[in-house]
């Protein structure tokens, strides 16, 4: 009996020890109101950027955002998250919670994920043994898109190559949004991924010392583009961009 008053005691001082932790948290983290900032439209192929743009606030979408450590992917990727309409509720998987914004809702358990969200997902930033962490994502991400069929949800996720990504998921993707590839990155990319960086790879080659330009890959528009920081920017959401001025 003493035990087991032991473990009950022990169990609610964790579960009082993690609401106050959370508590915490949630007050450092920032307040502000996302500020709409359009992308820069740099060269465009086909399409019109503002179609892709009200594409984005449409349900069910996926995307994937591709490129080389430290070239500005989840940047990119939060703006996205920024730029949606109001009405949508964003959330985000592999980010600190501390330096999220109130207005996105940070996401340990899939199944906390509200309807008609918006979810980013950085693989980087997810915890898996480094073993086990291809099988895993593909796992997670399978398992997201499940249930984003029943939940209206829309998935952008940020990773670093094609290849520790599921064909299957690939074929899915409604937009690509690719930044500057690794030296020996692309020779490791599924197929019709490197075919897309090879036929613009000229442009990337032009904007190369500029992290915030991206190649946007979708029925709505196909072009280069370039983004602001979120306005709630901190460096530990990225150190590749630690130090980087506007």
């Amino acid at each position: 009996m003493k035990q087991k008053k032991e473990r009950l005691g022990l169990r609610i001082s964790k579960k009082i020890i993690n609401a106050l932790k959370q508590k915490r948290i949630s007050l450092k983290r920032p307040k502000e109101n996302p500020i709409y900032e359009s992308f820069e439209v740099l060269k465009t192929f086909k399409g019109n950027y503002k179609d892709f743009e009200e594409y984005l606030n449409s349900q069910n979408t996926i995307g994937i955002i591709l490129g080389a450590r430290g070239k500005g992917k989840s940047v990119i990727g939060m703006k996205l998250l920024e730029n949606l309409k109001p009405s949508r509720n964003k959330s985000a998987i592999g980010f600190p919670k501390v330096y999220l914004p109130l207005w996105i809702t940070h996401i340990e358990d899939i199944n906390e994920i509200q309807n008609n969200s918006h979810l980013l997902i950085d693989e980087s930033g997810i915890n898996f043994n480094s073993r086990e962490s291809m099988s895993n994502i593909n796992k997670l991400f399978s398992k997201i898109l499940f249930i984003s069929r029943h939940k209206s949800l829309s998935i952008t996720l940020v990773t670093q190559n094609s290849s520790n990504i599921d064909v299957n998921a690939i074929r899915q993707a409604d937009y690509l949004i690719l930044k500057p590839s690794a030296l020996l990155q692309k020779d490791f990319e599924r197929k019709k991924i490197q075919e897309i960086y090879n036929n613009v790879q000229d442009h990337f080659d032009e904007y190369k010392n500029d992290k915030r330009v991206a190649y946007i890959y979708s029925d709505q528009f196909i072009g280069f583009v370039k983004n602001k920081l979120p306005s709630f920017w901190n460096d530990n959401l990225s150190k590749s961009f630690a130090g980087f001025k506007e």
